[in-house]
């Protein structure tokens, strides 16, 4: 007889913090690469889709601008190729900053500046730097004064993993960041299948060393959670038999580590049971996580789809170190691919659905502790 199908392990119990009856619920927003794809569907689709669900901001994913700026300067006579900070790449900012005002939605932060710290050569650095100034220089004509940076993927032949040097590069942005009215916000974040940095410690350890007051940290509920709890190639989807209590001990450490004024914002995603177990890449040079990572996210409480990750309590430790800012979803899913119309809008839906619902929970949970 063949062996049962394993049923999706069970998140552990929340435990949550106390908390003041009178707190107000955060603001709530969705990445624009939640919406869609941008070789199919339209950055101002995506925007108003986010508008009528009742997200208050989104999050403008490098590619969705880089579409759209490259279209607003075809279509207006600008030379191509553009170059972030060149006329072309302004007078395209001041086109999107006008739709998303039409539209009453924020742009909570740009997202990713990719591949910064640890160079080591030179002219590499050099380059980084260029591209990360012409970024800054449009987010004032945006109206963004938030900026994620990711944890270089770069290989290690190619890049230090020394901390002073990370440090380093992330207090010349920082600072950089503060030069511009009104002065730009740096947030660092660790990718769960980045090359030197892929723990939430990892980079609050940077953002420590760094020690600048617009420096802070981006948490992802996914990032941390594929990697320190969930395994896609294990029949049961868990690390060990012993994940539960290891992610307790790793919450409480996020809570008596990290202030919440120090974390920039969190961003929302679970993650698919994946029965049959997930193939392991063949490539080397592929993370064993980024697979699932690019294709099986999904939003929260989305059980029907094999949602299964413990979402509730990392949310509950957000909720812990006094973070009040917004709720922000980044989920990437092959169903974004979709050629349809309607990907913005229906994901857009199942977005709030589920953002909405985990939000009024963890903070219920923490009102009934209280």
């Amino acid at each position: 007889m063949a062996s049962p199908t394993p049923s999706p392990p069970t998140s552990l119990p929340s435990t949550p913090p106390a908390m003041a009856l009178s707190t107000p619920l955060p603001a709530l927003g969705i990445a624009s690469l939640s919406l869609g794809n941008c070789e199919h569907h339209a950055l101002e689709d995506k925007i108003r889709a986010a508008a009528q669900a009742g997200f208050s901001s989104i999050e403008l994913f490098d590619l969705d601008w880089q579409h759209y700026r490259d279209e607003y300067a075809r279509s207006n006579g600008y030379n191509l190729p553009c170059e972030e900070g060149d006329a072309a790449s302004r007078a395209a900012a001041r086109a999107l900053a006008q739709v998303c005002r039409t539209e009453g939605v924020e742009i909570s932060c740009w997202q990713p500046l990719r591949q910064i710290e640890g160079w080591l050569a030179p002219e590499d650095e050099k380059k980084a730097r260029t591209y990360a100034k012409g970024v800054l220089d449009i987010m004032p004509i945006l109206g963004v004064d938030l900026v994620l940076c990711c944890s270089s993927s770069v290989p290690a032949s190619e890049t230090t993993g020394s901390l002073e040097k990370a440090a380093s590069d992330l207090a010349w942005l920082a600072d950089l960041a503060a030069t511009y009215s009104p002065p730009i916000r740096i947030m660092y974040e660790a990718l769960s299948f980045a090359t030197h940095r892929q723990r939430w410690q990892d980079a609050w350890e940077v953002v420590e060393r760094a020690n600048r007051p617009n420096l802070g940290i981006c948490l992802d509920s996914f990032n941390t959670l594929a990697r320190e709890w969930a395994d896609p190639y294990a029949q049961s989807g868990r690390r060990s038999a012993s994940v539960d209590e290891e992610l307790e001990r790793n919450m409480q450490e996020l809570v008596q580590r990290v202030p919440g004024h120090k974390i920039f914002l969190y961003q929302v995603a679970d993650g698919r049971f994946m029965s049959p177990p997930m193939t392991p890449p063949t490539d080397p040079s592929v993370p064993p996580i980024r697979p699932w990572s690019r294709s099986h996210r999904l939003f929260p409480f989305e059980h029907s789809l094999g949602a299964y990750l413990p979402v509730e309590r990392f949310s509950d430790a957000i909720v812990a170190t006094g973070y009040s800012g917004t709720w922000s979803l980044e989920v990437f899913n092959d169903s974004l691919l979709e050629k349809d119309a309607r990907v913005p809008t229906e994901h857009a839906q199942r977005g709030m659905k589920g953002l909405s619902r985990a939000v009024s929970q963890a903070y219920d949970r923490a009102h009934f502790k209280n």
